[in-house]
């Protein structure tokens, strides 16, 4: 069996991608590597598990509830390609009585190439006491005085 692979085009107006990927700068995308698991109580569908923030492009800093994870990006060894299976119709095929028949073929397409990651390789930092809120831009309100 041959699958085709397809490859969208950079400008392309309908790239999309699933909500599980984050996009970092404008068409850019990132793996993030944690060290342990992510224990998520009740339906993790839409549920928002951390505020994620990058300072100067290079050094991320992830809040997941009372825990901080400092971390840093690097450049994978091999890139990776996030690829979205396409089911599409095939009118085409006709049976040997001559009547169209539909059948349902697969393919491949490309929709990003990962090639950089986010590592938060050390133990998560508690964060006790007063925490500052943070505004929905990852920052920290302006003081008023």
């Amino acid at each position: 069996m041959i699958i085709p692979i397809n490859v969208q085009p950079v400008g392309s107006t309908s790239r999309t991608f699933p909500p599980q990927l984050a996009q970092f700068g404008t068409d850019e995308l990132v793996l993030i590597d944690l060290q342990g698991f992510l224990d998520v109580e009740g339906d993790k569908q839409g549920q928002a598990i951390g505020k994620l923030r990058v300072d100067d492009g290079t050094k991320p800093t992830l809040l997941i509830g009372h825990h901080l994870l400092e971390g840093k990006l690097v450049n994978l060894p091999k890139p990776l390609a996030v690829m979205r299976r396409a089911s599409v119709t095939d009118a085409e095929d006709m049976t040997g009585h001559g009547s169209p028949e539909r059948s349902a073929s697969t393919s491949w397409n490309i929709v990003a190439v990962v090639k950089r990651k986010m590592v938060f390789s050390t133990r998560p930092m508690p964060m006790v006491g007063r925490v500052t809120p943070v505004s929905s831009d990852g920052r920290p309100p302006k003081s008023r005085g």
